[in-house]
């Protein structure tokens, strides 16, 4: 279950980007804080399972484009013990305009508690 879990939001947490298509739309997938080093502080929604699989700028059209990543996930079970992975991955041909951005957030179900905290270096694409 925690390395499926685990597998599941890190993709997610790696992706990082947005393209919203209809930026009223309610957002698709996981909701994930980002605090960025250019000033900003926004929410992407990423959606998917791969490394660096694009995720959605909620209310907007950039795109937060996964160059590397640097997290932490643990998982708690009621009752624990708590279990911890450190996940690290990096484009082999890192570019463009860089922004470092931290994440820290948690969920919490049935299951147990998720939390996943890291650095994320991405560029980000225009607004369409």
């Amino acid at each position: 279950m925690l390395k499926r879990l685990c597998a599941v939001l890190s993709t997610a947490i790696v992706a990082m980007t947005a393209i919203a298509t209809n930026a009223a739309a309610d957002p698709k997938g996981d909701i994930i804080p980002l605090t960025c080093d250019n000033g900003q502080t926004v929410e992407v929604a990423v959606n998917g399972n791969g490394d660096f699989t694009p995720g959605h700028l909620v209310g907007g059209t950039a795109v937060y484009v996964v160059q590397s990543l640097d997290a932490t996930f643990t998982f708690t079970p009621p009752g624990g013990p708590t279990e911890t992975q450190h996940f690290v991955t990096s484009k082999g041909n890192v570019h463009g305009d860089l922004v470092t951005c931290t994440f820290d957030f948690s969920e919490t179900s049935p299951e147990g508690t998720f939390h996943g905290f890291g650095t994320v270096v991405v560029f980000v694409t225009p607004a369409s």
